[in-house]
């Protein structure tokens, strides 16, 4: 689904509203709602949810932080730039103490690169609420993990001699057998030598005399879980023996892992965002920067490059890992096939790796490609297609920055050979 933002901006001045018009024209995913006087954009802000609100400092009748004061009132997480013709340090001071999101002086520039800020502001907000929501649904889960542990709803074992003596169901149920299967089974054979690496003591409760781990198990039927477990030492039997208690916490960690996953992504894409908005003179080292971080924000990219079009093929522009690999895939490739929509490409049958590809989308049109080698099953490629789609997108921005500057025109050194069709392709 394509993305869109719906803006409203609250400003009295009809030559600078039209500069804004202007700066918007190629970016169609923003819809602009105007404005000219607070007390107008307070009744639009009740009747219409906005993505963000940009105020003008001096407008007229209800002054622009006062209508901030009241927009915070309506919505607390909402994005709100403050304009300002005449920007000064004490006014951009007071409209940060009232919650305003950033400050904004009015200049041609300024006005050419608000698609870029607020695109960056708005998917801040998004995802800190995102976060705010795991946040929350990942203390809830804890807080029902902790309730069920006070009322003995838990897996409790006895161990002796590092095997089960004493079960409960859940315990079977955790481990997705009967209980009963699991007396006399060493606890280690459960924790495959793979898995061993994920056993650690968790920080909290260091000085209980029960300390709490947590682990990957292997079930019955071949899957693995995240567990938490607190053991206890006592007699047993007449014999020392350790009494535990276990919590399945697979949902619990999934959602921290991914959590992780988004804040990496999301610190790779501020990352190209930032150099779209403070882009430096040297276009391809740009570039190369813009694809270290989609590495770092991909994770288990083995190899990859940006291909931008010139004339009749593709022209490497940046290179992560070796560029002969990247070279075998590329060959043969139907140049029209790179271009299209973002795609998982059938790898060789002794390949372990996954190559993907997304378009660099300019001024509506492909101009590119970013090629990827991921090392990870169907699943996980998908979700690394569905964050590389979103980075080209990026990149693409960042290539129209240049562009308009006339620098991605420049030569550079060509790390491949170009890639060009064949004539029946053409």
């Amino acid at each position: 689904m394509a993305r869109s933002y719906r803006i409203l901006i609250i400003e009295d001045d009809a030559e600078h509203a039209e500069l804004i018009k202007i700066g918007f024209r190629k970016h169609d995913e923003f819809f602009l709602d105007f404005a000219i006087t607070g007390e107008q954009g307070l009744e639009m802000i009740r009747a219409q949810n906005y993505d963000l609100i940009s105020v003008d400092l001096v407008l007229p009748g209800i002054g622009g932080l006062d209508v901030l004061v009241r927009i915070r009132k309506l919505d607390q997480d909402i994005p709100v730039v403050m304009v300002s013709g005449h920007g000064t340090t004490e006014m951009a001071v007071v409209a940060f103490e009232n919650r305003a999101t950033k400050y904004v002086v009015k200049s041609l520039e300024s006005f050419k690169s608000l698609p870029y800020v607020f695109e960056n502001l708005i998917q801040e907000a998004r995802f800190k609420a995102s976060e705010r929501a795991m946040q929350e649904q990942i203390e809830r889960s804890e807080r029902i993990h902790r309730n069920i542990v006070e009322n003995a709803l838990a897996g409790i074992y006895i161990l002796q001699d590092g095997a089960f003596k004493l079960v409960n169901p859940k315990l079977g149920e955790i481990f997705g057998c009967a209980a009963e299967s699991l007396l006399g089974m060493p606890f280690w054979q459960l924790v495959k030598p793979d898995d061993m690496e994920y056993v650690s003591r968790l920080e909290r409760d260091q000085l209980s005399l029960a300390p709490v781990y947590e682990s990957k198990v292997l079930r019955k039927d071949g899957t693995r879980r995240w567990i938490e477990f607190r053991t206890f030492t006592i007699e047993y039997e007449g014999r020392r023996a350790i009494l535990g208690n276990l919590l399945d916490i697979t949902h619990r960690k999934e959602l921290e892992i991914e959590m992780m996953r988004s804040n990496r992504e999301m610190a790779a894409l501020s990352g190209i965002m930032q150099k779209c908005l403070c882009s430096g003179v040297d276009a391809d080292q740009e570039m190369a920067d813009a694809l270290a971080h989609v590495i770092a924000g991909l994770g288990g990219a083995e190899v990859g490059g940006v291909f931008l079009q010139e004339n009749s093929g593709l022209v490497l522009r940046a290179l992560h890992g070796s560029v002969e690999e990247l070279i075998n895939f590329i060959q043969g490739k139907e140049v029209a096939l790179l271009l299209g929509p973002a795609r998982l490409h059938k790898s060789d049958g002794a390949a372990t790796w996954t190559w993907i590809s997304a378009p660099v989308i300019c001024g509506g049109l492909s101009k590119g490609t970013v090629v990827l080698a991921h090392e990870g099953n169907s699943s996980v490629a998908e979700e690394a297609l569905s964050f590389l789609e979103r980075a080209a997108s990026q990149i693409g921005n960042l290539v129209e920055t240049f562009s308009l500057r006339g620098q991605m025109n420049k030569s550079s050194v060509e790390l491949l050979p170009k890639v060009r069709t064949s004539p029946a392709q053409e």
